[in-house]
């Protein structure tokens, strides 16, 4: 399945098809119930046999909800619309990996910082930790434990980061599964002006170098600027390595 094909929902209930029916006994989440957090965390466990959200713990210190009202789709509503396709396309891709490679895959983790949307409508930045919590006869993830944690004392930046623990992960192949929908987003001509750009060449400095005029330079600032919404170039550079461009 490619990434491409499906929103998150979809891509679950794909992912439920794949499984079919598990008779094994489920990993009790019983210890989880006493296990103490901070009031900067919150866990959840999500059950991809069934489909949903089978454990949750520490919603309402860390982002104002009861634990009743939680559920994955109301999880994926808090993330920040400008942070919301990467971060799903980057946990779509690591669980597609961890069925894809199930003999090698129990002790993998995947670490993503994103903004995600408190009850009160204001944004924080949180790290979330995914690893495997259940595994099936064949060795294939059916269950994954997640941990969000506040990091915006830390980090107050936009971007969404990332880091796929995994044995055996051809991690070029993997960035370019996650970053696909970016990498014709920008012109060639953009590109090498966007890399003129990383190291702080001036519009007369890009110009010499490409043999074009300086007219055309800043002409093509103005619209890279516009494609990526960014008003000034430190943001247009942080979008484009949080996007896999440069």
């Amino acid at each position: 399945m490619h990434l491409d094909d499906k929103n998150m929902s979809a891509f679950l209930d794909h992912v439920t098809d794949i499984l079919g029916e598990n008779s094994l006994e489920r990993k009790s989440s019983e210890n989880l119930k006493s296990l103490p957090l901070n009031q900067n965390e919150c866990i959840y466990i999500i059950d991809f046999n069934k489909n949903e959200l089978v454990f949750n713990k520490g919603f309402y210190n860390l982002l104002g909800y009861d634990d009743n009202e939680i559920s994955i789709d109301l999880i994926s509503s808090l993330y920040h619309p400008n942070d919301a396709k990467l971060t799903d396309r980057i946990i779509m891709a690591s669980i597609l990996y961890c069925l894809e490679h199930p003999e090698d895959s129990s002790n993998n983790i995947l670490f993503i910082s994103f903004r995600l949307r408190k009850k009160d409508g204001s944004y924080i930045k949180i790290l979330s930790q995914s690893s495997i919590y259940d595994m099936d006869e064949r060795g294939r993830m059916t269950s994954t434990l997640i941990r969000f944690t506040d990091i915006s004392f830390i980090d107050k930046t936009e971007n969404v980061n990332w880091n796929f623990k995994a044995s055996n992960l051809n991690e070029e192949v993997f960035k370019q599964q996650i970053y696909k929908a970016y990498q014709n987003f920008f012109t060639d001509r953009e590109l090498e002006i966007i890399a003129e750009i990383d190291i702080r060449r001036t519009n007369k400095q890009i110009a010499e170098n490409l043999k074009i005029s300086e007219h055309t330079v800043a002409t093509h600032r103005k619209h890279i600027l516009k494609k990526a919404n960014c008003n000034n170039f430190e943001k247009l550079l942080l979008f484009c390595r949080g996007k896999g461009i440069i």
